[in-house]
């Protein structure tokens, strides 16, 4: 086969999927609709562990791990698109961080610094790391500390609490990792 008629293949196959995708992200806003009016949290690990467990299962061991990636990135699609809709959750989530760290919302500033704490073995800090790529913010810096199975990700953001991107991946560190602070506000 040519190379031709292999990328007019995968050309049919992204056409398939198009409508699948956006299937899937009104489902997703939906979820968020009935979580904004019941409560109830965008990230539930156990959920989405046997989501992969389950939807990898009969997939040859030879893709298998680029099938769960596929689906790991379509989940953290639908969870930052889910975080977009939950704007009292993003409030709420800023809120608590900023009064825990004695900060000032009001102060001005061109930069975050967070940190956070998120388990190694789960493979979650790529994940969160795509998550403030998706949301269009830029890391000035890194640091990670990995000393016992934990990763303690200090990261310094470009941005500022009043961008829509900054409220959804604030909140969404908040929600899906541990110890999660706004240390500072920098100008």
């Amino acid at each position: 086969m040519t190379l031709d008629k292999i990328r007019a293949q995968i050309d049919q196959a992204d056409t398939q999927m198009k409508p699948l995708f956006l299937s899937r992200m009104e489902c997703a806003r939906q979820v968020a609709e009935t979580k904004k009016q019941n409560g109830g949290e965008v990230f539930v690990a156990s959920r989405e562990q046997v989501i992969l467990e389950t939807r990898t299962a009969d997939v040859n061991p030879e893709i298998r791990g680029e099938y769960a990636a596929f689906l790991r990135h379509l989940i953290g699609l639908s969870r930052r698109y889910q975080y977009g809709f939950l704007t009292d959750m993003q409030k709420e989530s800023i809120a608590e961080a900023l009064s825990e760290a004695g900060l000032d919302p009001e102060t001005n500033h061109r930069q975050i610094k967070v940190r956070f704490i998120c388990d190694k073995e789960s493979a979650s800090l790529p994940i969160l790391m795509e998550a403030v790529s998706l949301n269009a913010i830029s890391i000035r810096s890194l640091f990670l500390d990995s000393p016992d199975g934990t990763q303690t990700v200090t990261l310094l953001l470009d941005g500022n609490l009043k961008t829509p991107g900054m409220k959804q991946l604030l909140c969404q560190l908040k929600k899906e990792t541990t110890d999660f602070k706004i240390l500072t506000l920098v100008e």
